[in-house]
């Protein structure tokens, strides 16, 4: 039996199905920028507990896009593959983050279908970096924050990071500007400089990390020993 077929048994016990609801959950105050929390109680082995998760109601998408400069808006870089990247500042974090666009994608409702997602995704990633056209591949999802947020509605549950590797883009327009409330700038990193990226201990963020590993194995530049 493999290490995937020991997990789905697992996974199929009814005891993973969770601790049962006790009552109703209760919608509490909306946090700015974040979402709405979401108070509820739950039998577990301890007795009855108190529970407060965050509902998010936007959907969130990290893109590893490969584009070939060939203008000079990014002086100083030559036309080599580049890798947009965003360093930015958050308060929750207190300190630069080195990221990948976009970030939220809007509103998406718990049912949309991945072209949907990838719509939105690639509606996002323009806006946000100026780079459009291209191929967009889905590389799976990862959930973030999972003791704290619970999806897009009370019985929701997961805030999903939809990875994705767009390859072939070309400027379509200039990116936008930032908000008055924003510290944010592209950083274009070199395609072959982002293996030391990685190891450099400065890339962080968890669902750019999932996604610029899987999109480095895919394009060929990592290979699994």
């Amino acid at each position: 039996m493999t290490a995937i077929d020991k997990f789905l048994e697992l996974a199929s016990e009814d005891r993973f199905r969770g601790w049962p609801l006790v009552g109703e959950p209760e919608l509490g105050p909306k946090i700015p920028f974040f979402g709405q929390t979401l108070n509820y109680k739950l039998e577990t082995g301890n007795g009855v507990e108190d529970y407060t998760s965050i509902l998010r109601h936007f959907g969130w998408a990290v893109v590893f896009g490969v584009v070939n400069l060939r203008d000079n808006t990014y002086p100083n870089t030559d036309f080599s593959p580049h890798v947009p990247t965003l360093c930015q500042w958050k308060p929750g974090v207190n300190q630069a983050s080195w990221e990948l666009p976009p970030g939220g994608i809007g509103k998406v409702d718990p049912n949309a279908t991945l072209d949907e997602i990838t719509k939105k995704t690639k509606e996002a990633y323009l806006k946000e970096t100026g780079f459009g056209g291209g191929t967009f591949q889905h590389l799976g999802n990862i959930i973030i924050e999972t003791g704290k947020y619970r999806g897009a509605g009370p019985y929701d549950h997961g805030l999903r990071a939809h990875l994705f590797l767009a390859t072939d883009l070309e400027r379509a327009q200039d990116a936008r500007k930032p908000n008055p409330n924003e510290i944010i700038e592209t950083l274009m990193v070199p395609l072959q400089e982002f293996r030391k990226i990685l190891e450099s201990g400065l890339f962080v963020e968890e669902s750019a990390v999932a996604c610029a590993y899987k999109a480095l194995i895919e394009i060929g530049h990592l290979h699994w020993s």
